[in-house]
């Protein structure tokens, strides 16, 4: 019999994925609720401990708008009300995002892809072989750096830092602001022989030893105390020194962005990973889609309270 080519190949994972979601639906139901934040929000109590709330990330998220890609990063989940004055990023935090567009990924695990989006085939090999690099002046303005691009690519990059409505769909968040990175620029600048990516962010304190201290991909991974460590090790590590899948946005960008296959604005990752941990039995009903409409245009996160 002949084999499947890898597209047919990508439809039937999709489908089994699509199955897998359901259960996993079904599953997070029928848990009893144990209450926290989510998605990256509650995570880094080395950042917590000294204040510096500010570099804390709370979501990371990649989706396409027709031919662009569409990265936004957010942080500081203590971030204020809107009051008319600018959100001012403070001028020690280098906030950088990652992608590698050559490492391989196989989308024939159900498991795989139902946890992480697909099996990174040399996970101690991935590198940061495109990234965007931002630091603030002492005005809160930011300044972008990249690296791994052509020289033109960069004058087609548009970048928003500000105050935003946080994306994240929990009650807990109704009504919260989060200081936002979207930056959109043409897939094509950085897209590789084949239309998979693999993206993170990292957060890094000036004053406070090693390389950075909070880590973001896949929504939720990096927040539970098990996973801790991967807030400050780089996602190689993660397979070499823990020997687990690295915490990236495995992003097919063939297909739709829908969790965990990158992640759009709507996904509700809470109830798509289904993790009882996540859930309040003293809440049991949670909102499904974000408390203020999106925008359909750049910088597409919904203006601030």
């Amino acid at each position: 019999m002949e084999k499947p080519n890898r597209g047919e190949r990508i439809m039937q994972s999709r489908n089994l994925f699509q199955f897998a979601v359901m259960i996993s639906l079904l599953f997070a139901l029928g848990q009893q609720r144990n209450a926290a934040l989510a998605a990256d929000h509650g995570d880094t109590p080395l950042l917590k401990s000294v204040g510096r709330h500010d570099a804390r990330i709370a979501d990371l998220l990649a989706f396409l708008r027709n031919d662009n890609l569409v990265l936004v990063l957010t942080v500081d989940p203590t971030a204020p009300l809107d009051d008319g004055t600018p959100y001012l990023f403070a001028p020690d935090i280098t906030l950088k995002l990652s992608i590698d567009n050559e490492s391989e990924v196989r989308f024939d695990d159900p498991d795989d892809l139902l946890d992480f989006g697909g099996t990174i085939t040399r996970p101690g090999k991935i590198q940061p072989r495109i990234t965007f690099t931002l630091t603030f002046d002492n005005d809160g303005n930011a300044q972008l750096k990249t690296g791994g691009l052509e020289k033109d690519a960069k004058d087609r990059i548009e970048l928003f830092a500000g105050l935003r409505d946080d994306a994240f769909i929990r009650r807990p968040r109704t009504g919260k602001n989060i200081a936002a990175i979207v930056l959109e620029f043409p897939l094509a600048d950085v897209l590789g022989d084949t239309p998979t990516l693999l993206i993170w962010a990292t957060a890094k304190v000036d004053d406070i030893n090693g390389p950075f201290q909070e880590l973001a991909g896949r929504a939720l991974r990096s927040q539970f105390p098990e996973n801790d460590q991967m807030n400050t090790l780089k996602p190689k590590h993660h397979f070499k020194v823990l020997g687990v899948p690295p915490d990236v946005i495995i992003f097919d960008t063939s297909l739709p962005a829908a969790f965990p296959n990158g992640r759009e604005l709507t996904d509700d990752v809470v109830d798509l990973v289904g993790d009882p941990r996540l859930f309040s039995s003293e809440a049991p009903t949670f909102p499904s889609t974000n408390d203020v409409p999106f925008l359909t245009t750049f910088p597409y996160l919904a203006p601030p309270h």
